[in-house]
Formats: structure tokens, sequence, C-alpha cells
């Protein structure tokens, strides 16, 4: 990844120096500030890790700076792709008229034009982008049918939390909100599916430790990510046990809670690893020694997975919804299509799989180097277990 991001910064850098700064009518001095600068916010990542010298993607440094940081480095990338769509269009027509030897004038200073309003709208998207990443998640409500819910039963009030993303742009602040704002829809069980960490819990764990006030009768529950295989696994598992948060890896539980009415609400769970756990020793289980039979299931049976791509292999067993966050909703145009081949086609809501339910997550918060939300914001998600016949 770090080749990969060099080539790309090293394209954008001399691509927008050679499209847009050396064409410019500036003094070469101020052609030479602009390079640099250009240089700069595509080589973000780069810089960033010769300040901090940690982290390659989510260095350990003030908040204000990596945001800024991030900003600039999406505009760059933005001016490059809006550059790139125009030049289709006019670097044809600028070696026809020149073949025709047709004169046009002011051709440099209509492009030079050009160029800056391309410039100004990335900075303005990006600008507004970065904004929406950063703020607190909303609150999303998805009623889903469950067959095996009996006409009449009570709604369970299941909460979905994923993708939390720990690291130096977030601190417990940011994650009490997101506890208060989950207890205030009265849950009866809140679930994270992965991707808790992007530092050490020597860094941020403090910054998860309002996560301890999550208040549900059932409990919550969580899985790990592909994230928390790279930040030290069983370090953020104990960590967050301590927290009351209990990990279902590989496991089921069957849960029951008594309402004010004197009625019971049961729910089955279980709870798959990332499949980045191979790498570290932790494989994931068959679902078939999991999963109950159909002709033995009591309650709605709810997987937990990091990753939505599972979802036609889950949908093979007696498995009512899969829950799984991961894809970040694809956060953008563009950046959700690639998203969606990566994951069998799941990007964002609810989906129908076979006789099973999947919902993806947009994720309750973000990856840093990745800043922008464009229409899709982060979610704290209520998910309404309701019976089919119940509308």
């Amino acid at each position: 990844m770090i080749l990969h991001a060099t080539i790309l910064a090293a394209f954008v850098a001399l691509y927008v120096i050679a499209q847009a700064i050396i064409p410019s009518k500036f003094s070469w001095s101020i052609k030479l500030l602009l390079g640099i600068m250009a240089t700069l916010a595509a080589f973000k990542f780069h810089i960033f890790y010769l300040i901090e010298g940690q982290n390659f993607f989510t260095p350990n440094l003030p908040q204000g700076v990596i945001w800024v940081g991030c900003w600039l480095f999406c505009a760059v990338i933005a001016f490059t792709l809006l550059m790139a769509a125009a030049d289709i269009v006019r670097l044809p027509l600028y070696w026809f008229l020149r073949l025709k030897k047709s004169p046009f004038p002011r051709w440099r200073r209509y492009n030079n034009l050009l160029n800056l309003i391309l410039l100004l709208t990335a900075l303005s998207v990006c600008a507004w982008g970065t904004w929406c990443g950063i703020k607190a998640p909303d609150i999303r409500t998805v009623n889903v049918e469950i067959s095996g819910l009996p006409a009449g039963a009570l709604p369970i009030r299941l909460v979905q939390l994923t993708d939390l993303h720990a690291d130096s742009t977030k601190d417990a602040d940011f994650y009490r909100d997101i506890v208060q704002r989950t207890n205030a829809l009265h849950p009866d069980v809140v679930v994270i599916t992965g991707d808790m960490a992007d530092s050490t819990v020597k860094q941020k764990g403090s910054a998860l430790v309002p996560l301890r006030d999550l208040n549900t009768p059932m409990g919550v529950y969580a899985v790990t990510g592909n994230h928390d295989f790279f930040w030290g696994k069983n370090s953020w598992i104990n960590h967050l046990t301590a927290q009351g948060i209990t990990f279902i890896d590989n496991k089921v539980v069957h849960l029951k809670a008594e309402t004010e009415s004197g009625k019971y609400k049961e729910l089955c769970l279980i709870g798959l690893p990332d499949p980045m756990g191979r790498h570290n020793g932790t494989k994931q289980a068959e679902l078939s020694q999991l999963v109950p039979k159909s002709e033995q299931k009591s309650a709605p049976v709810v997987l937990l997975s990091h990753q939505p791509r599972i979802a036609t292999q889950a949908a093979k067993h007696a498995i009512d919804l899969q829950l799984s966050g991961h894809t970040h909703g694809g956060q953008f145009p563009g950046l959700k299509s690639l998203v969606a081949r990566m994951n069998n086609g799941y990007v964002h809501g609810l989906y129908r799989v076979g006789n099973m339910k999947l919902y993806v997550s947009a994720g309750t918060s973000l990856w840093t180097p990745i800043c922008l939300r464009l229409g899709v914001p982060a979610e704290i998600t209520l998910i309404n277990l309701i019976p089919a016949e119940q509308k």
C-alpha cells in the first residue's frame, strides 16, 4: 500500500504541476511555491510519517493537523480528477485547432480560468465532505421483518455500532456522545460489528472507556474487524471486555430479557471474526457448526460479521439477519462502485439474500486517511426486529 500511495502521489503532483501550474501566468517564483504546495498535499501520508514516524495512515498527530492534511489531500486528488475529465475535451480540441491552424484567442486565459473554477470546486466540495466525515453520526432506523416472530410479538430493538476506528482524531467525548445517543434509543441489545481500533490500547484505549456506559437489558456484544488485528487484537479484546463488552467471535449466545409487561424478548446472536484473523491464528468457524437447525430455532438468529461478502454463504443457513460494516457505505461517488466490487455488491443498506436479510451499516465513525463523506453520513443504526405480519 505504501508503494501504491507513492505512485499515486507522484502522478497527482506531476499532473497538477504540468497541467495547471506551469501554464498559469504567475511568475516562476509563485509557480515554484504552488508546485511545492501541490506536492506537499499529494504526499500527505509520507509527510505525516516523517513527522510522527509511527503509522503511515493514522499518525498520532494533533487532530486539526490531520483534518487539514486530509482535506488538502482529498482536494488535490479531486482537482486532478476534474482536470483529467476536462482534458478529455479540451486537449483534443486544442490539437484539432492547431492542426487546422484555426486561431483560438485567449485560449490560455480561458484554460486557466477553467482550472481555477475546478480548483475552487475541489476545495469546496472536499471541505464540505470532510466536515460531513468528522461530524457526529446520524440516527438511522431500519425495520426488519422476521418470519419466525409470532404475530403481536414486541419488536426487538437492536442498535448496531460499527467501524469506531479509535485513533488520534477522536477522544473520549466523541464516543461519549455516541453512547448517549445510543442509550436514548432504549435498545434491548447493542452489537458492535468490528473495527474498533486504529491505534494501540496504550495510545487510545481511554477513548473507548465511555462504552462501559452502554445500557441495555440484553448486553453489548462485538466481533473483531480487520483493523482490530492490526493493533493488537488480544489487547483490545481484554480492554473492551473490561468495559462490559462481550466478544462472540466463533460463538453463539442466546439472549432473553423480560419486559415491563411481563413478556419476554428472545434473540440468538452468532459471531464470526474477520477473515484477516487467519493471518493471526484466528480462523472462522464453519457456520454449520454454529447456526441452530431450522427445527431447533426458538428465536430470531442474527449473524455478526464485519465484512458483508459472506452473505451468500450465510443465507444457506437458518439465519434471519446478517449485520455487517466495513464498507463505510462507499463514502462518496466513485469509491462506492469500487467498494461494491470488493464486497460482492453489498455496500450500504438493507438487502435480501435468499431467505436472509443483510444490513450493511455506513459506519459509526471514519477511517481517517479517507475522510470524505458525501451523501453517506455516519450512522448509529436502530434495527427493529418485527413480525413479518406486522406493518
